[in-house]
């Protein structure tokens, strides 16, 4: 039986050359899992955008093809291209990534022009209101989110899937022989919404601390800096996912503090509607922490797999405890990982997300029959 055809149209792709960021993660996980855990079943075309055309096999089974942008748009979630029709035009069905996009709204239109069966997932990033003004997610067929949080977003006629979790428990494994744990580490875009400032201020004077990310707010980057004087804190911006898996295994916790409001006043809805890095880390055998915001807390099972806080001071205690009592982090390391084999990994994702596609495809060809 021939292998059925997926096209995943993303406004951004997980690569230096686009963004390195969970909403483009996830997608990238999700096609890479659907080619490797179902035996053949689906192919997957990751569709993007750029200045220059490209196409690159990421696996056997899942392509990305970068089409040639339009323009470049004034928020780089909306750029588009005029190749989205013939680029899908093969696909038995379409899934939209980040949903609230001028590039997405044009996806939308062109897969239901083709009458293909189209699954939308939002991953937060929200630059235009014209599709949602206009109810546009009632003309997809499904809606899949990856917490109970992010569904509660929704308000649409279209059924709505919960399939938590995504991470590659293939890539992100706890090593043969752990090294020496020796930091608090911080895995994620340098952002102000990440809440990376409430950590360097709750971070205890003998314990060292390790930020990685891209620098995306030049601002907020000098800011931490600056915070982070008189401490013992390393800043890494250009990490690879070995150099990731690396720090995950050397450290006592992983910690995602992401915030409602951050240090400018800003409001954020949705800060977090997973934390990808949270999982990573438990994939490792590591302890997580999060602050108790958005979804994180339905990812992090307080004083099992890590622990949640409501303050600073409650941060600063649990690094302080965790760093001084090695058999607690080897005890919650275990516990993450068995959390992500059993409910997490894109082993379980897959096999959801893949009976979610074979109902669609089957139930369109039963009407067109």
């Amino acid at each position: 039986m021939a292998a059925r055809k997926l096209a995943y149209l993303t406004p951004l792709y997980f690569d230096d050359a686009s963004c390195i960021g969970g909403g483009e993660r996830y997608p990238h996980n999700l096609a890479v899992g659907l080619a490797t855990h179902l035996e053949g079943e689906f192919e997957v075309d990751l569709i993007s955008y750029g200045a220059e055309p490209l196409t690159k096999v990421i696996c056997p089974g899942v392509t990305l093809k970068v089409l040639r942008a339009v323009k470049k748009p004034r928020i780089s979630l909306d750029v588009v291209s005029w190749d989205v029709p013939e680029a899908i035009a093969g696909a038995d069905l379409v899934h939209i990534h980040m949903a609230y996009t001028r590039s997405n709204e044009v996806a939308m239109l062109a897969a239901k022009l083709q009458r293909k069966p189209v699954v939308v997932t939002d991953h937060g990033g929200h630059s235009s209101w014209l599709g949602s003004s206009l109810g546009i997610l009632d003309l997809a067929d499904q809606i899949t989110c990856y917490s109970d949080f992010g569904r509660s977003f929704y308000q649409t006629s279209t059924p709505i899937t919960v399939v938590k979790g995504g991470v590659n428990g293939d890539q992100f494994t706890p090593p043969e022989v752990r090294p020496e744990r020796d930091r608090v580490l911080y895995v994620g875009r340098l952002l102000p919404h990440k809440g990376i400032h409430n950590l360097i201020k709750a971070l205890p004077d003998h314990l060292k601390l390790t930020v990685c990310g891209r620098p995306y707010h030049p601002d907020y980057f000098e800011m931490l800096k600056n915070l982070a004087q008189g401490k013992d804190v390393d800043f890494v911006t250009d990490a690879d996912d070995a150099a990731i898996l690396d720090l995950y295994r050397r450290a006592w916790v992983n910690v995602l503090p992401s915030v409602y409001r951050d240090c400018y006043g800003n409001s954020h809805v949705a800060p977090e509607l997973m934390g990808f890095t949270l999982l990573e880390a438990m994939a490792c055998g590591t302890p997580a922490i999060c602050a108790n915001t958005a979804a994180m807390p339905e990812f992090v099972r307080h004083g099992e797999t890590g622990f949640v806080f409501n303050s600073i001071e409650e941060l600063h205690a649990q690094l302080d405890l965790l760093a001084s009592t090695p058999s607690l982090v080897e005890a919650m390391g275990r516990a993450a990982r068995h959390a992500i084999d059993t409910e997490f990994d894109l082993r379980v994702v897959s096999r959801t997300m893949g009976a979610i596609y074979r109902g669609l495809i089957d139930r369109r060809k039963e009407a067109a029959a």
